[in-house]
């Protein structure tokens, strides 16, 4: 004969279980807040915090959106997203020039086929320089070259 099961043991493993799951999901939500996201309870998606992005400019709320999404987005899904996240809602251009001149300025978010992301998760992705970018860059060679002899024959 088998031995009876001690369901008291069963019970105790059981709740055992679901603390550790419980103080899991305790810290994930910790986590989920502090990057502004609003658990949902339901699934895997979360809600963006009414006050996520207060007292942001466009590219740092961008950024901020970019990370807790963790993938490319349109321009039209980072005005809603930042909407929902309490900024004032921009008209689609006025966020595109921000972002194309972030891009251009800083570099660290880039525009791929339409879709903004953040640079360093595209390690290895190169951008087009500007063909007026190159010129610049030899008239302040030339010019300090120019300076140089000056100072030298002076």
């Amino acid at each position: 004969m088998s031995e009876p099961i001690n369901y008291e043991a069963v019970l105790a493993d059981i709740d055992a279980r679901i603390a550790k799951l419980q103080s899991t999901r305790e810290g994930i939500v910790d986590l989920m807040s502090a990057a502004g996201i609003t658990p949902t309870g339901g699934g895997p998606s979360g809600k963006i915090a009414h006050d996520a992005f207060l007292k942001m400019s466009i590219p740092d709320a961008t950024k901020k959106f970019l990370s807790m999404a963790r993938q490319k987005k349109d321009t039209p899904s980072i005005i809603d997203a930042l909407e929902q996240g309490g900024l004032p809602r921009s008209e689609y251009a006025t966020v595109y020039a921000v972002l194309r001149r972030r891009e251009k300025q800083v570099g660290d978010i880039i525009n791929m086929k339409g879709d903004w992301a953040l640079a360093e998760w595209y390690p290895n992705y190169k951008r087009k320089a500007p063909s007026g970018e190159e010129e610049q860059d030899v008239t302040v060679v030339v010019e300090e070259i120019g300076k140089e002899n000056k100072a030298k024959s002076a």
